[in-house]
């Protein structure tokens, strides 16, 4: 079957019926990362918008509105990355760097005067004064500005230098130029001045936008995690009202040798932290790869607690020559979870290929590793790429539950013909109950809706 096909049967099969078992994206999927949500990445979109490609990275889960006075920022000490390979082989051939500088300004009150280093009134406690209306006003008092850079072919070419980040929806008062107690799909004043690129030089091609958005993740997470507690209504969206730090690119399609790619995010910290007595830190030594999201679900839920930490450090190139991976890939505990609480009669058993096909080869069929892959030639569907409307926990949780195996009687590991057969009838009816986002996206860039208000 071709990737196209498999796309479109996915999407079938996400549309049959009914409310069952689900799994997160990868919101505090593994120990060491939960304790460093900076560096936590959410969830990777890829989809194709035209001529173009869209490519997204959500970090920093689970980000309440009302989180200050520091509110959710970047981390100045992390090497964001979305990495794309163009040849199937696993490794990055186009690397989309984001580096994060924050710095404080002084309140607009008057000056009183410094005593000890300390200005009263000017030296404020907030994370912005009232009345911001653009990612550039002077009212935000703790900012950040990023740098962008394109590596390809053993070169680098600096996109951005030092543009703002759109800053925090503290509130009414605070953020007046975002939407506050209504929702709105027009781009407000504080996003439409974040968005970098067009007009001239290097950054001509791209669009580019860095700061918070509304969690575009829908998903029953209370549920999931009290082991599989499906008892009943009611199914709700858990990361409603939540933010994350989002990282959103969209570049000409010209811009990759071929339409197959993979893609990936990763967020590394330099390898030794210093802490200062003084409450600064210095950092030393070469970048270490700390998390690392191509399709979703794969560590949250496939992956056990044991090697959590392994694959966020782990590249999708080693991916298939690494006996652990490839064991948990092609037999997964899910399944048989999923059987023991009797929302399938049996789980399909190992070796699980049918999920190495989705999960570990790219649009072409070649063995590649986990990625998010996408056919830029076709339309794009979870798991071609993935849209911000694609209902990804039931489609893959079918997946999982059986819908691509084989018949009972088949018992074979091949992907199942069309037709179907009794694993992909026991698994139609697996979802979460959750069909869609809290709200609505955006038709243009940067598609996220605004973030959530922290008071309204």
């Amino acid at each position: 079957m071709s990737a196209s096909g498999l796309a479109s049967r996915l999407v079938v099969v996400s549309l049959l019926c009914s409310a069952s078992p689900t799994w997160a994206s990868s919101h505090r999927e593994a120990p060491l990362i939960s304790n460093d949500p900076a560096a936590d990445g959410t969830d990777m979109y890829a989809w194709k918008q035209g001529t173009n490609l869209v490519l997204v990275a959500n970090y920093y889960p689970i980000g309440i509105p009302y989180g200050g006075p520091s509110y959710y920022l970047f981390d100045d000490n992390v090497l964001y990355e979305i990495l794309v390979d163009q040849t199937g082989d696993g490794a990055p051939d186009v690397r989309y760097q984001f580096r994060f500088r924050t710095q404080i300004r002084p309140s607009p009150l008057p000056s009183v005067g410094t005593v000890a280093g300390y200005n009263p009134y000017r030296d404020s406690f907030l994370y912005a004064f009232a009345g911001v209306k653009s990612a550039t006003s002077p009212e935000i008092l703790r900012y950040q500005t990023y740098t962008l850079t394109r590596l390809a072919g053993g070169s680098q070419q600096v996109i951005l230098k030092d543009v703002p980040v759109a800053p925090n929806n503290v509130g009414r008062l605070t953020t007046p130029g975002y939407p506050q107690a209504t929702a709105t799909t027009a781009v407000d004043p504080i996003t439409q001045s974040a968005i970098q690129g067009g007009g001239t030089g290097v950054a001509a091609k791209y669009k580019v936008f860095a700061g918070p958005r509304d969690d575009p993740f829908f998903v029953n997470l209370s549920k999931t995690f009290d082991f599989l507690d499906y008892s009943g209504q009611p199914n709700r969206d858990d990361l409603a009202g939540l933010n994350v730090l989002s990282m959103i690119i969209e570049v000409p399609l010209t811009e990759f040798s071929s339409p197959h790619l993979g893609i990936w995010t990763t967020a590394s910290r330099p390898k030794i932290t210093t802490r200062r007595p003084d409450g600064g830190v210095d950092t030393q030594g070469g970048w270490v790869q700390v998390s690392r999201l191509g399709n979703p679900l794969v560590n949250e839920v496939i992956v056990p607690v044991k090697f959590k930490d392994f694959f966020n450090a782990s590249k999708p190139q080693n991916d298939l020559s690494t006996p652990t991976i490839v064991a948990i890939v092609t037999n997964p505990e899910l399944p048989q979870l999923l059987q023991a609480k009797g929302f399938i009669p049996l789980a399909p058993p190992a070796p699980r290929t049918d999920l190495a096909t989705i999960f570990t080869r790219d649009t072409q069929g070649r063995p590649s590793g986990e990625m998010l892959h996408i056919n830029t030639g076709v339309d794009t569907a979870f798991p071609n790429g993935r849209r911000l409307t694609d209902d990804v926990t039931d489609i893959a949780l079918k997946a999982v539950g059986g819908a691509f195996y084989t018949t009972f009687a088949d018992g074979g590991p091949a992907i199942l013909p069309d037709g179907g057969g009794t694993f992909a009838a026991a698994a139609s009816g697996l979802s979460d109950g959750v069909n869609a986002n809290d709200k609505a996206f955006l038709s243009t860039f940067p598609y996220l809706a605004a973030p959530h208000s922290g008071n309204p």
